[in-house]
């Protein structure tokens, strides 16, 4: 198990990527599908995330 945390430790230290930036997005659609409840078409819903990736 300490292995693992290991090699996690170092390959978040060796390489630049971070999942922050999706990590942002999943909470804005949990938000926006929180203050959405209640649409009648779940179309309107789908332009609403799209408009959120623009």
């Amino acid at each position: 198990m300490f292995t693992s945390a290991l090699t996690a430790v170092l390959n978040s230290c060796r390489y630049p990527y971070s999942n922050g930036p999706i990590e942002g997005l999943n909470r804005k659609i949990k938000v926006l599908k929180r203050s959405c409840f209640g649409f009648q078409n779940i179309h309107n819903f789908f332009i609403r995330i799209s408009l959120i990736y623009a």
